[in-house]
């Protein structure tokens, strides 16, 4: 994988920030997404701790599943921020 270079990074910057105030309910909807990844990936260790410390003989497929869909869903919610690009109807919350 080609690293990103520093002036990739440094224009990222920039077009989020302006995109960040330019289409505020695309900002918005990246928070929100991202908050909701944050809490999956949460679950998801509080259930691995509970089976790799208290031994409780338990999995976390629906956790790590739940991981996959937050990832998704900011993936998504980050590129349309990033393109300006609002999801159609039927795929808003």
């Amino acid at each position: 994988m080609v690293p990103v270079t520093e002036e990739e990074k440094i224009d990222a910057t920039q077009r989020l920030a302006m995109n960040r105030a330019v289409v505020p309910e695309l900002a918005k909807a990246e928070a929100q997404t991202r908050l909701n990844l944050a809490a999956a990936v949460i679950a998801l260790d509080e259930v691995e701790e509970r089976i790799h410390i208290n031994g409780e003989p338990i999995h976390s497929l629906i956790e790590q599943a739940r991981v996959e869909q937050a990832k998704d869903e900011y993936a998504q919610a980050l590129a349309n921020l990033v393109r300006r690009e609002t999801p159609p109807a039927e795929v808003r919350e």
